[in-house]
């Protein structure tokens, strides 16, 4: 009998792709993790953006098979707040929208930057500047990523860049500041998103393949590796084989007995925790002009309290009542309340005097954001080392230790069977 821990998508797609025997653990008393979806006063709200980037068109159509209906195809309309001007994103191939002095700076930033050897590895402030230059990476990349990952950039790597910012050439960026950009840049341009339901029908979808496997509300406590056995829910449960999704940190904290070599390591694996507002409003005559074509806007400077702020109605029309729109803002900054942010957002145009607002809602995510520093390779390694030879295998965006999306959760689901012996 094998054991998964965590009903997420992927420890759902591990189940529905298991050929033996198995369980599904579940702490809470729904499945989907991060990406479960909340219905609330006629709207519906995920866990912040949670989108398929599926570029397998064999994971599209298992997902369409699943949920029974054919997801919209959507082409991305996403841009940047900066200076109360609306640009479209990336930055780095938008230049013309700048001032001219910011256009300068940028300009002779990308022409006189340090010719250096760019590796994996590099501390990302000087990845930024080596690659951009030093007035992109002052306008946009330093102040943006500052505020997503809240930690200290030259601790963090630019191993997780790839395939998340674009790069265009030096030409390219140079000239977008004289014309507008043709060209899409960015591996989620296009995307893929359910009619109706929010990214739970996803979820859904598999758990009605695998549900009789399931056991919600049963919290893993203990896990016992030499023994090949697990206390969950207050009952102990022996494995063949263990698949954890859960965060990895908590995959080593709930294991006994570890070697010294391995608990001296869980202090490496760091992270980010990110507060999802959801706020569901009523429109008296028409969606805020900031907000209109937009999926989502990226907010870097530093008098903004989130980072990002989407639209979920502009991407489904089923996500809110007529005459309503729903949001989400993203913030790492857990003081961030509903009285500070209402204000900030009506100083922007995002909600106005006249706006009814229907829903509010606050979903913490203690995970959101795994930091790629300079240890975690050779952590990840030597972890993965001891855990795979006791018949542990650690798996998804979290089990992983990465930055990953959807589509990625369900092809290491598939994969993993090839790789357990």
């Amino acid at each position: 009998m094998n054991i998964i821990i965590g009903a997420g998508i992927t420890g759902l797609s591990c189940g529905y792709f298991s050929k033996e025997p198995y369980i599904i653990f579940e702490k809470e008393n729904t499945v989907g993790g991060l990406c479960k979806s909340v219905k609330e006063n006629g709207f519906t709200f995920d866990c912040s953006g949670h989108f398929l980037h599926i570029k397998n068109i064999k994971i599209k159509n298992l997902t369409e098979k699943l949920l029974g209906q054919k997801l919209l195809k959507i082409k991305r309309k996403s841009a940047i707040l900066f200076k109360d001007k609306v640009i479209p994103f990336p930055f780095q191939t938008n230049l013309c929208y700048l001032d001219e002095k910011e256009k300068k700076e940028c300009i002779e930033g990308i022409r006189n930057r340090k010719n250096i050897k760019i590796y994996n590895d590099m501390p990302f402030a000087e990845w930024a500047e080596t690659t951009f230059g030093k007035g992109i990476t002052k306008y946009f990349m330093r102040p943006y990523n500052q505020k997503l990952w809240n930690c200290n950039l030259k601790q963090l790597t630019a191993a997780w860049t790839a395939p998340f910012v674009p790069k265009p050439s030096v030409k390219e960026i140079e000239q977008s500041a004289y014309k507008k950009a043709k060209k899409e840049y960015g591996y989620n341009g296009i995307f893929y998103y359910p009619k109706s339901g929010g990214c739970q029908t996803i979820v859904n979808g598999f758990y009605k393949k695998v549900k009789n496997n399931v056991f919600l509300n049963t919290k893993t406590e203990k896990i016992d590796f030499k023994n090949k056995r697990i206390l969950a829910g207050g009952k102990y449960y022996f494995y063949d084989k263990l698949i954890s999704t859960q965060p990895l940190r908590e995959l080593l904290l709930q294991t006994e007995n570890l070697p010294k070599n391995i608990s001296s390591l869980i202090k490496n694996l760091e992270y980010t925790t990110t507060r999802c507002i959801n706020i569901g409003i009523k429109y008296r005559k028409d969606l805020p002009e900031i907000l209109k074509n937009i999926h989502w806007l990226y907010v870097p400077e530093k008098k903004y309290p989130f980072y990002r702020v989407g639209v979920y109605s502009n991407i489904s029309p089923f996500a809110a009542p007529k005459k309503c729109f729903g949001l989400y803002i993203e913030t790492t900054d857990l003081n961030c309340n509903r009285e500070n942010l209402i204000t900030v957002l009506k100083e922007t145009g995002i909600i106005r005097d006249d706006d009814r607002i229907l829903s509010f809602n606050t979903i913490d995510m203690k995970y959101a954001y795994v930091i790629y520093n300079k240890e975690r390779n050779a952590t990840l390694k030597a972890i993965n080392k001891f855990l795979n030879e006791n018949n542990i295998f650690s798996i998804g965006r979290y089990g992983g230790w990465e930055y990953s999306f959807m589509e990625r959760n369900i092809i290491d689901a598939k994969n993993i069977y090839g790789n357990i012996k």
